[in-house]
């Protein structure tokens, strides 16, 4: 049975960051996952301004700008009763953050394609069914195995999901309209939709529905789009001509309830740890520093020669530090945009004079990232 210092299971970019980060430190790593890739993903394929300093770290920010992408500069937001704003990222010496409108597909791809870089260190690698019937051991267990974590499971963390009131819906469209260099948010009766092109023609179109909504039996996307999303007349004018050409995806319920994220030898990071923020689209920068963050904890464990619960328990105060302001933040926009009521005046307010938008849009961008 082959040996190593860290299993990962999982390869999204959770896990792949974790992977890289304790690769670089010279530890034995095995990455074990079912998919074959490239895959796709149910994801607002956004990537916001504040994972650059991560990427970044990572070495993977010249890949990331080779790959097929929009560059994105601006926020837009709209409600069903026209209220309507739009706000470009933060700028300095006049020139604006960007952030990326891009496939997981493909960013995932980048990712685990870097981790096998000869320079990463030691490192091994099992795909899809080339594992069958392969054992491995390691002092250390990391989960990034998503929200339906089936190393949570089998470690006895996972929790019932409580009833939910949302189902999400995720696609790809070509020939959408005014994409172009913005990633758009549209609230419409019980719901509301995210928007983001991703380069040439194509644009990734996610929404949120209540469930009661989807539960009819053979109702159709069709059905969803001009029952639900059309009563934006902005989304309604953006997806006008625009066509379904990748699969319809769906999840549910979409808020799942935290669980503990480490314990002895072990520790979960991304969905499975429960940290991304499904309102804004901010899934990759909570996955890519949480695995960041994990490796620094596993690092310090080695070093100390411990792995222990108590050993590691610093990793919920390095997320928590890490996370909880950006997670107020997203509250506060989750909660505007499931109550258009209160967020039609913020617009309204946000259009004459770009307060209050301007200061959420400034914390979410984060304090660094590049410049167009």
């Amino acid at each position: 049975m082959e040996r190593f210092d860290v299993a990962i299971v999982g390869a999204g970019p959770a896990g792949s960051s974790a992977a890289i980060s304790l690769a670089r430190k010279g530890y034995s790593v095995i990455l074990l996952e079912r998919a074959i890739f490239p895959r796709e993903k149910l994801c607002g394929d956004f990537l916001n301004p504040a994972n650059w300093p991560l990427l970044e770290r990572l070495g993977v920010v010249d890949e990331i700008l080779s790959l097929e992408h929009e560059k994105v500069t601006a926020f837009r937001i709209s409600t069903f009763s026209g209220a309507e704003a739009a706000i470009s990222f933060p700028s300095r010496n006049g020139r604006t953050l960007f952030g990326l409108g891009l496939r997981r597909s493909s960013l995932d791809h980048l990712l685990l394609r870097s981790s096998l870089a000869k320079e990463a260190g030691g490192w091994s690698l099992s795909l899809g069914d080339q594992s069958k019937g392969k054992r491995v051991s390691s002092s250390f267990l990391i989960g990034a195995d998503g929200r339906n974590s089936w190393v949570a499971h089998r470690l006895g963390l996972a929790l019932p999901g409580k009833a939910d009131k949302y189902v999400a819906f995720q696609t790809h469209l070509r020939g959408a309209r005014g994409v172009k260099g913005n990633v758009q948010i549209h609230c419409f009766p019980g719901g509301y939709a995210g928007l983001v092109g991703l380069g040439g023609e194509s644009a990734n179109l996610c929404f949120v529905v209540e469930n009661s909504n989807t539960t009819k039996k053979g109702i159709s996307l069709e059905a969803l789009l001009e029952n639900h999303l059309y009563k934006n007349i902005s989304l309604r004018e953006s997806l006008k001509g625009s066509e379904i050409v990748g699969k319809v995806r769906s999840t549910y319920p979409v808020h799942l309830p935290p669980r503990r994220s480490y314990g002895d030898g072990y520790l979960l990071v991304g969905d499975a740890a429960r940290v991304t923020e499904p309102v804004t689209g901010e899934g990759v920068y909570f996955a890519l520093r949480s695995g960041i963050l994990a490796a620094e904890v596993m690092d310090l464990a080695f070093k100390r020669g411990n792995g222990s619960a108590e050993q590691i328990a610093c990793y919920l105060r390095l997320c928590q530090k890490a996370f909880s302001f950006r997670q107020r933040v997203n509250r506060i926009i989750g909660a505007l945009v499931y109550r258009p009521f209160l967020l039609a005046p913020f617009l309204r307010l946000s259009s004459k004079t770009s307060f209050p938008l301007r200061p959420l849009v400034d914390r979410l961008c984060g304090a660094s990232g590049f410049l167009e």
